[in-house]
């Protein structure tokens, strides 16, 4: 790409601020960091593409933000303390105005929770976005999919449903005659849940210890749920050389916690698929043993995060949706999950 390294200096040098004068970021081949002493370092990537993982309108800022920030969620759902992201960044033209506003998105998102740039790479073609980021977590004390347990209960936070009916508000794909229902507020809501997800680092590592498993909802409910289930299942296996029983869950849909907005669009239309399999949300699923509910809820308020309990594992393979605790008809649910292909 023509000026490559004066749009690197220009728009992304910057941002690589907060690292210690032993360790190098922007500006070399590589980037060098120092582990913190008895931690173990935790590493994720998401790709996002035009067209596909955001629509064609969005703006540079929400790209970047978004871009960051469902790394992000990943970090938080591994109780890990994010240390730093590299950028790998596709851009069809070097459109100064399109960069001065993506570089705006990166500077806020790394700026509210302090994880500096610390290199990438740019290239000419359709515009793609990969992000690498890191954190840290104490040795051995990191949450993974694998470690829930019958009996555990099963919680989410804050809301789930809004990103996927933002995006049809953003498509302009729902009924003109429910559009009109919604206010103006409700509409910005869902879209500023599709465009800028908050990553729930704030409780992240309090997470540690306290809960069994956990998984950020980003391909819909039931087919992250079921990524839980299906590690933990695995793990099972692995450790006993026997019969082994199959963990499951069951979901109460009247505990899910839902915005205005979408028990709305669940009154008019039956349709639970934005809930249960639309994805985009970027909230935590958690599953814990019951008696460190209380603690939850404590560090939840501390916090000022909601967290709803929404069902539990069993010891019955598969996912059970209930409606006032009688099982729900799968046609009702219409659930797939995202797929990525």
């Amino acid at each position: 790409m023509a000026l490559e390294f004066d749009l690197i200096e220009t728009y992304f040098k910057p941002l690589s601020q907060g690292l210690s004068i032993e360790e190098v970021g922007i500006g070399d081949d590589g980037a060098v960091l120092s582990v913190p002493e008895n931690h173990q370092m935790v590493v994720v990537t998401d790709t996002l593409v035009c067209g596909v993982h955001f629509p064609l309108e969005t703006s540079a800022y929400d790209i970047a933000w978004k871009a960051v920030a469902v790394n992000l969620s990943d970090l938080a759902a591994m109780g890990a303390s994010p240390g730093g992201y590299s950028l790998g960044l596709t851009l069809p033209d070097n459109d100064q105005a399109w960069l001065k506003g993506f570089a705006s998105g990166l500077r806020a998102i790394t700026e509210q929770f302090k994880i500096p740039l610390i290199g990438g790479d740019t290239t000419k073609g359709p515009l793609t976005l990969t992000v690498t980021a890191h954190g840290w977590v104490p040795n051995q004390q990191a949450i993974l999919r694998s470690g829930a347990q019958v009996g555990d209960l099963i919680c989410v936070t804050e809301t789930v449903g809004d990103g996927a009916l933002g995006l049809k508000v953003a498509l302009e794909q729902l009924d003109k005659g429910f559009s009109s229902e919604l206010s103006e507020i409700e509409k910005q809501a869902l879209l500023s849940a599709l465009n800028h997800p908050v990553p729930q680092l704030a409780i992240a590592a309090d997470l540690r210890g306290l809960v069994n498993s956990a998984i950020d909802i980003s391909d819909g409910l039931l087919a992250d749920l079921g990524h839980i289930l299906e590690q933990t299942n695995r793990k099972q296996h692995k450790l006993s050389a026997g019969l082994v029983l199959e963990f499951g869950a069951e979901i109460e849909l009247e505990q899910l916690p839902l915005s205005s907005a979408v028990e709305k669009y669940i009154t008019q239309t039956h349709d639970w698929s934005p809930v249960l399999s639309g994805g985009d949300d970027y909230q935590l699923c958690l599953t814990l043993n019951k008696q460190n509910w209380p603690q939850l809820q404590k560090i939840a308020q501390q916090y000022g995060v909601r967290i709803t309990q929404i069902g539990r594992v069993v010891e019955q393979k598969g996912i059970h949706c209930l409606m006032s605790g009688k099982p729900v008809a799968d046609e009702l649910i219409k659930t797939t999950g995202y797929s990525h292909f």
